[in-house]
């Protein structure tokens, strides 16, 4: 006959010393297991940080290429208005000049794109949080502000210019113009001689080139604050 023994249930009481030293086994094991995730977490967040400064970066260089060439467009679409405006006011009009200019540049606007695409990113995701320089954080936020109204005023440009177009319309004569290989020694005329139709044109081109320089001088303020804020980072990021 088989005789079981039971196993001895009595262990060993633990004194305070053997607890305190599993207390601050466990203590540690789970303060470096924080401190080891909060690095891991630093170190992602450090390289998702620079992988979007190194997309910013490329927007904004395309962003300060697209300001110059709209900077070299307006300044001399600016400048042919004026020359039309100068013709205007001869007396007689100066019919020549005023299709030489027209014939440079019939249509004075140039659509400008913001590459904006980095930004809408760090807003939608939240991730603005990731940039630490707060400084740079708030020029990049400002600099998109700036861009933004940029956009709304070139609506407006593009509003007047189409209005000051309709008073065009009415006097000048668009089979004349020459795009590209304007001829100095034909003859030209306008279309309508009427001297109220001709100052009603002047004056809505007079309003219009007003807000183009206007427009010209948000483009070059820009373009300053946008290679500043290049070199800021290119020099933070490395």
């Amino acid at each position: 006959m088989e005789v079981h023994h039971h196993p001895d249930l009595h262990h060993k009481k633990k004194n305070l010393k053997e607890y305190f030293l599993e207390f601050i086994m466990i203590f540690l094991a789970v303060t470096l297991g924080f401190f080891a995730e909060n690095i891991r977490d630093k170190i992602s967040d450090k390289a998702i940080e620079k992988e979007y400064m190194e997309s910013f970066v490329s927007d904004l260089e395309a962003d300060t290429s697209a300001i110059s060439h709209a900077i070299d467009r307006w300044s001399a679409a600016n400048n042919d208005v004026a020359i039309i405006q100068q013709s205007l006011k001869a007396h007689p009009v100066d019919v020549k000049n005023f299709y030489k200019s027209l014939s440079e540049d019939f249509w004075h606007f140039d659509l400008f794109k913001y590459d904006n695409k980095t930004v809408e990113e760090l807003k939608s995701s939240g991730n603005f949080r990731l940039i630490r320089d707060k400084k740079i954080e708030n020029r990049i936020m400002l600099f998109d502000l700036d861009m933004k109204y940029l956009l709304t005023q070139e609506k407006d440009v593009k509003d007047l210019m189409n209005v000051s177009k309709q008073a065009e319309e009415k006097i000048a004569d668009y089979t004349q113009i020459r795009f590209g290989s304007f001829n100095n020694d034909s003859s030209y005329s306008l279309l309508n001689n009427d001297l109220k139709l001709i100052g009603e044109y002047y004056n809505k081109l007079l309003a219009f080139n007003k807000l183009a320089l206007y427009h010209e001088f948000l483009f070059r303020q820009i373009q300053v604050k946008a290679k500043n804020l290049l070199q800021t980072i290119q020099k933070e990021y490395q």
